[in-house]
């Protein structure tokens, strides 16, 4: 009879860098539609609707936004996300392709392990508001938010530090969970008296401006993860499943998400900061209070068990041959302490536009890349020093100078323009235009 800490051991995750064996790929659509649809209800997304709302947009508005902005961004994710389902790579292994064994290890890992961070920190920064209001209007408990952040943040690593198999069991319960709290929350606030009548307004004069900022915001934050689309897709097992799953978990997680932010600060007004204590003054009553508290729960805990895992594989290609199980550790303790920092959540906007850029820039080389090797790898050449993507010293220069300049003139761009898909055109024509030239080179040899 197995003890519970060797039960523990046999179902941590055993691939970090190295690929997962096709016989293993065995999840399908409805996986991967859980999967995306619980990354994408979570605290984030209901705040920056509720954001969107406090502002002046309408609940239309704010929702068609982040819908139109999501669909975007996840083509871009799941172009790249294919390396995964075809080779069952980490996006961060493939990444050295276009950058370079060192490239790859050492400029999209530590920059993906750094977002790790920093979301997960902000989700839980998020959820805590909450969880404060909750404490202090039904049960009369007065907590700081960093002191509750710090606290839930702790309870949050278990299922990152197992991986795939315990994220993959969590998400399955926590989607029916989330969908009839939110079921409870709509019932509940329904017959309530609405704070605004802006429901169906459509944008003008300045209001445009907000929407072009809404829509930055929301490509650029999920461009952050385009160096490691792959990782949570490599146990899938067609494209097919990919596209079908991934796009329609995301595209009903994110509606779900937004929907529910911008519809709650409609009817109850305020600033976004104390949506839910306005909710429970206008409903206070146990089932709205439990609904709230789960919601919250299992929405912070899904979103950060993804936040730690993507960051330790990220990190453990960075210190091969650490262990992804030990990566994820040592990234959890700066996550946890920054968690109780509560400037993150006012510095949200500026951190995802330096973010989006830098990482915008990075998309369109890796986007190119993958192009012009017609959807193609050599995987023993990624593990390989002086092989095919050894390039000068581990790097390939040209791919790097593009980023940079790519991210340099992003910064130039006023901010009423589609900051982060300028960004990615300008690195990828750039980057094209230097492998054309280097296949005339070649080919006048």
């Amino acid at each position: 009879m197995h003890s519970p800490i060797a039960r523990f051991r046999s179902q941590i995750e055993t691939y970090g860098t190295q690929p997962v064996p096709s016989g293993q790929r065995r999840s399908g659509s409805y996986d991967l539609f859980v999967i995306m649809a619980n990354f994408l209800v979570n605290p984030a997304s209901i705040f920056s609707a509720a954001l969107g709302v406090a502002s002046g947009l309408s609940f239309l508005v704010v929702v068609m936004t982040q819908v139109v902005s999501l669909f975007v961004a996840m083509v871009v994710l799941l172009v790249m996300a294919r390396m995964g389902v075809d080779y069952g790579l980490t996006g961060q292994m493939a990444c050295r392709t276009a950058l370079g064994v060192r490239g790859g290890r050492w400029l999209t890992s530590p920059l993906r392990v750094i977002c790790s961070v920093y979301w997960f920190a902000f989700q839980t920064l998020v959820s805590s508001l909450a969880l404060t209001a909750i404490l202090s209007e039904h049960f009369g408990v007065e907590l700081p938010l960093t002191t509750v952040s710090l606290m839930f943040a702790v309870l949050q690593v278990s299922v990152a530090l197992v991986g795939y198999r315990w994220l993959q069991g969590l998400f399955g319960r926590a989607l029916p969970l989330k969908i009839l709290c939110l079921m409870i929350i709509v019932i509940q606030l329904w017959d309530k008296q609405t704070a605004s009548q802006n429901w169906f307004g459509l944008p003008s004069g300045n209001d445009w401006l907000l929407v072009m900022l809404w829509f930055n915001a929301i490509v650029g934050s999920m461009l952050t993860n385009v160096a490691d689309s792959a990782d949570l897709v490599r146990y899938v097992n067609s494209r097919r499943s990919l596209w079908v799953g991934a796009m329609s978990g995301a595209l009903f997680g994110v509606a779900l998400g937004a929907g529910l932010g911008a519809w709650m600060m409609t009817v109850v007004g305020g600033s976004a900061d104390e949506l839910y204590h306005n909710v429970l003054r206008m409903d206070s009553s146990l089932l709205m209070t439990v609904a709230m508290m789960v919601l919250i729960v299992m929405d912070n805990w899904t979103i950060n068990v993804i936040n730690l895992y993507t960051g330790g594989l990220s990190l453990s290609h960075t210190l091969e041959p650490v262990s992804r199980f030990t990566c994820t550790l040592l990234i959890s303790i700066p996550a946890i302490w920054l968690s109780g920092m509560a400037e993150v959540i006012h510095s949200y906007l500026q951190t995802l536009e330096k973010a989006s850029v830098l990482f915008a820039a990075i998309a369109g080389v890796l986007l190119v890349d993958y192009y012009c090797r017609n959807w193609r790898l050599n995987v023993q050449a990624l593990y390989q020093v002086d092989g095919e993507y050894w390039y000068q010293h581990g790097f390939q220069l040209s791919a790097l100078l593009i980023i940079a300049l790519a991210a340099l003139i992003g910064y130039s761009i006023p901010e009423a323009w589609p900051l982060p898909v300028i960004v990615m055109l300008i690195s990828a024509v750039g980057f094209r235009l230097v492998l054309f030239s280097r296949q005339r080179k070649a080919s006048a040899l």
